[in-house]
């Protein structure tokens, strides 16, 4: 089984990969691995493989037995990278994100809204559960409660890092996490950029109930 974790970038991506994670490890999945794109060819020649990215890739998703996907608002995602990379938002990076993350939703079983995620997890995690292709009897055997507390309990740990710059079993990196609420991006993102993110993207964000639709 190969399950894609396809979100943008800085949209709660790592924490749905977790989720698949935890969630098919407590499922009982077969000679489980997980990782990113690039360590792909090695990752699928496990029976259970899990590979997080977030370019839209043709192949793995010809391939995929489940995708699942997450976005956020635009203007928190450039906010996000501000704060975690020192990255000034880039219209054409944007657009590349909102392209990608279409084209991947064309073939998601599960869409990770992430303002969901902030308000109730546990219900989320149900939702991901129901696409991974468990057995009725392996769904009816699953400790949410207690997966959740495995998912949000990751934590980088330095000592598994290795050669990278990530933690290898849960994909956190130093300093992951930053400010994560629903609009962190007020008095962070610069006005001009706001407006340029919520004039190009508007139908992507009005459909996605992060703006009003246009009259």
């Amino acid at each position: 089984m190969i399950y894609i974790c396809a979100g943008m970038p800085r949209s709660g991506s790592t924490w749905l990969f977790n989720a698949v994670r935890v969630l098919l490890k407590h499922g009982g999945a077969p000679d489980m691995a997980g990782g990113y794109v690039g360590q792909m060819d090695e990752l699928l020649t496990h029976g259970t493989s899990i590979v997080k990215l977030h370019p839209f890739h043709p192949g793995l998703a010809a391939k995929a037995d489940v995708v699942l996907t997450s976005h956020r608002d635009l203007r928190d995602i450039a906010a996000s990278m501000q704060r975690h990379y020192q990255k000034k938002y880039s219209a054409a990076d944007m657009n590349d994100w909102v392209k990608d993350q279409v084209k991947w939703t064309q073939y998601a079983a599960y869409d990770l809204h992430y303002e969901n995620m902030l308000t109730d997890k546990l219900t989320e995690v149900r939702k991901i559960a129901a696409v991974l292709k468990f057995s009725p009897q392996t769904l009816a055997k699953l400790s949410y409660d207690a997966i959740l507390d495995e998912i949000d309990g990751a934590k980088f740990k330095k000592k598994f890092a290795k050669d990278v710059a990530y933690d290898a079993e849960n994909l956190l990196h130093e300093g992951h996490i930053t400010d994560g609420r629903h609009g962190s991006w007020d008095n962070v993102v610069p006005t001009d950029y706001v407006a340029s993110i919520e004039k190009e993207f508007r139908g992507w964000m009005s459909s996605r109930g992060y703006l009003a639709a246009a009259r």
